[in-house]
């Protein structure tokens, strides 16, 4: 169990992030989909298993903004009822973390704060936050600010927003900076393992399970499979919904298997399936759906660029879709190069991204600032 400074189980209050409720339209924000269920769920698992009392907050409302007055509200009463040792918000944008201080700051706790960012205007390449939320950027600062420690997911995301706010403004980078820690992002493995069955036995399926955004460059994946289809037998899983008049429409729909934002455990059930994961990302603060393939043992070849290169081996990275059409040919006539490098990348992303190990990390940072 693990105890404060007065004898109690640490007892942390902990706002959980935004997810979508399925409308059948393309979703182009990955968290509202995936990992803001599986991993925030895999995160309060591992700080429960440490002995933490974890309470959670979240809303119901139809639509973000309903959901965000109802988050705040019942935070609001959960914080003056029953005051917690510490504050963890999942999301640092949903709700913004600077509302969560507010209400702190408004029922008198005096207590500490800390927030999760997964991506962050303060990063260039992460095109969807100015597409989407384009003069929200000294916003996303102000949530970062208002906390005392900010979990960032990888060493790359770290740097990248030191350097960022460094630039555009010094005197809050040298409040900012010591207040980052990098703790990385736990995987749902218990979620993800009871959804396992046999890697599919015909030809091998090549699996594209990112978000219809530009950064991602869905169309540029689109025509590099139908090539690959063109020279060799293999077949293509998307998992998420795409809107209409993409490339994606001109693959062979015989080999061509359309997921339309799968329910997770479909999703899961339908990586271990796979055989070879693609990204053809110009962004990546981490990569949680590479993340996800990887531990079901599928093969994922990756660009170098954002926070890849942190999450496998040289082996597994290319330079330009020349280069990575070649290793999938190669790939998926050759299973035992494939199943080697999988096997690695399945055992490296296990042991890095447990529940256990990832809320090994978040305990340490709320015992330092709860002390």
């Amino acid at each position: 169990m693990t105890i404060t400074r007065k004898g109690t189980a640490m007892r942390v209050l902990y706002v959980r992030p935004y997810t979508h409720r399925d409308t059948g339209r393309a979703v182009t924000a990955s968290d509202s989909l995936g990992f803001n269920v599986t991993c925030a769920d895999a995160l309060q698992a591992g700080l429960t298993g440490r002995g933490v009392e974890v309470t959670s907050v979240t809303g119901g409302g139809e639509g973000r903004t309903a959901w965000v007055g109802e988050v705040l509200t019942a935070f609001e009463r959960q914080l003056t009822m029953r005051p917690p040792d510490a504050v963890l918000a999942f999301h640092a944008f949903w709700p913004f973390t600077v509302e969560l201080r507010r209400v702190m700051d408004d029922a008198g706790f005096g207590g500490p704060l800390v927030t999760y960012t997964h991506g962050s205007h303060w990063d260039p390449t992460d095109l969807f936050r100015f597409e989407r939320y384009p003069r929200l950027a000294w916003a996303d600062l102000g949530n970062l600010m208002c906390a005392d420690r900010v979990l960032v997911v990888s060493e790359w995301m770290a740097a990248t927003i030191a350097a960022e706010v460094r630039a555009a403004a010094p005197s809050a980078a040298a409040e900012l900076v010591p207040r980052l820690r990098r703790v990385g992002l736990p995987l749902d493995l218990p979620r993800i393992d009871a959804a396992r069955r046999p890697e599919d036995p015909g030809a091998p399926v090549v699996v594209f399970n990112h978000a219809p955004v530009a950064a991602k460059r869905p169309e540029v994946f689109f025509e590099l499979a139908a090539e690959l289809m063109r020279r060799t037998p293999a077949r293509v899983l998307v998992t998420r919904r795409f809107p209409p008049a993409s490339a994606l429409e001109r693959l062979d729909p015989a080999r061509v298997r359309l997921g339309g934002d799968l329910p997770i455990d479909d999703y899961y059930a339908a990586l271990w399936g796979a055989h070879l994961q693609v990204s053809t990302a110009t962004h990546e603060s981490l990569g949680v759906a590479t993340l996800e393939a990887m531990a079901t043992g599928t093969c994922c070849l990756l660009p170098r660029v954002g926070a890849y290169p942190e999450i496998t081996d040289p082996d597994a990275l290319y330079g330009d879709t020349g280069e990575l059409l070649s290793r999938l040919v190669e790939l998926v006539g050759h299973p035992e190069p494939r199943r080697d490098l999988a096997a690695r990348q399945m055992a490296r992303t296990r042991a890095a991204y447990s529940p256990e190990r990832v809320a090994a990390a978040v305990h340490e940072v709320l015992l330092e600032v709860a002390r």
